[in-house]
């Protein structure tokens, strides 16, 4: 399977407008992240379903033609051809997800959207922001087989990513422990899994500009996720062939930004174009785009808030046909929202405030 259910709570009992919540896990992160979350469900009448992505134990792996060709595209400049074989594989990535989901709600019989109500919220954290992007991207190209998710999708949400997954720049100075030199491949997963995880203390991007953001060293208080479970929990948490430098996600990744694929599905999911007059397909219009960044994360999302938020800005200024996005801030959280304080991640995922605190 290319998608694979880890775990799902259920239909709250009773409930007949329950919303169901479908999360992806990040990058050398196993969809067992996510349970802190399932306590939580019935108070928020919701069924949270927890998704095993590509590549992870419990579905499907990549193979190694699909590998060579990653690996290609990574050493390959940048041309109208390589950017288009590209989003295929992300095209095909979107078809995934769209058929999962069809086939989920025909099997399970869902509640279909009743405005705030029912329907899905599909949440993407970090890495698996991109597979939210392409769904939102290429659904419109995607025939309706069965089940019509414009009854069902009203929400997704892009849960605390880098800036690289929505195809936007870095600073003129920046660190990221995977692009030091100094170090050797293995020391820079090693610190890159430290710095991710870390809890920091910034200033405010929007006044002072990315000098605002403390690039480097976490605070000790409160800990990493790393301190704070044992070898053995982490091991059930973790899963690092996918991060590994010749990893068909590390690829996959690396040839998205290469080819500026990121960015392509950021603006296609966010500034939709107007579809095929006759189209029988599902254009997701209505959907909204929650944009939820952590105050206490890697610098990187935060700067993707404070970049996203400009470019919505000059959109709505010109006048640009766009989706409903909202920026959100969850307050004193880290990359880790979800474990560390999962009742507040839930509020950041279903509810409506713009600063969850």
């Amino acid at each position: 399977m290319d998608v694979a259910i880890f775990s799902d709570s259920g239909a709250p009992e009773g409930s007949d407008d329950y919303t169901t919540m479908i999360l992806m896990h990040g990058w050398g992160w196993q969809a067992s992240i996510f349970k802190r979350l399932l306590p939580y469900a019935k108070e928020y009448n919701a069924r949270i379903v927890t998704l095993i992505r590509r590549g992870y134990p419990g579905t499907r792996s990549y193979t190694p033609e699909e590998t060579q060709t990653l690996a290609r595209l990574v050493g390959s400049p940048r041309t109208s051809a390589t950017e288009a074989e590209t989003e295929a594989l992300m095209a095909d990535h979107a078809r995934e997800i769209h058929d999962f989901l069809v086939d989920y709600v025909k099997r399970e019989r869902i509640p279909p959207s009743q405005g705030s109500r029912g329907g899905i919220v599909v949440v993407g954290w970090s890495y698996a922001v991109g597979s939210v992007t392409a769904l939102l991207a290429h659904t419109e190209s995607i025939p309706i087989r069965d089940v019509s998710l414009d009854k069902y999708i009203r929400r997704v949400v892009c849960h605390d990513a880098a800036h690289i997954f929505y195809g936007l720049p870095y600073p003129s100075e920046y660190y990221n422990p995977l692009q030091d030199q100094s170090l050797s491949p293995p020391e820079r997963l090693t610190r890159f899994n430290r710095w991710i995880t870390g809890y920091y203390t910034h200033g405010d991007v929007w006044t002072a500009g990315p000098g605002a953001l403390e690039m480097r060293t976490p605070v000790s208080e409160p800990p990493s996720i790393l301190d704070s479970l044992a070898a053995e929990d982490l091991a059930e948490l973790t899963y690092s062939p996918p991060m590994q430098p010749t990893g068909a996600e590390y690829l996959f990744m690396l040839a998205c930004i290469i080819h500026g694929t990121y960015g392509a599905l950021k603006d296609r999911a966010f500034y939709p174009r107007e579809p095929a007059a006759a189209a029988d397909v599902d254009g997701l219009r209505a959907v909204e785009v929650r944009v939820v960044w952590c105050d206490r994360t890697f610098w990187e999302s935060p700067w993707s808030a404070y970049l996203i938020s400009n470019e919505l800005e000059e959109a709505r200024k010109a006048g640009k046909p766009m989706r409903n996005v909202q920026i959100v801030r969850c307050k004193g959280a880290n990359h880790f929202a979800h474990w560390d304080m999962p009742e507040k991640a839930m509020r950041a995922f279903l509810g409506d405030d713009a600063i969850v605190d």
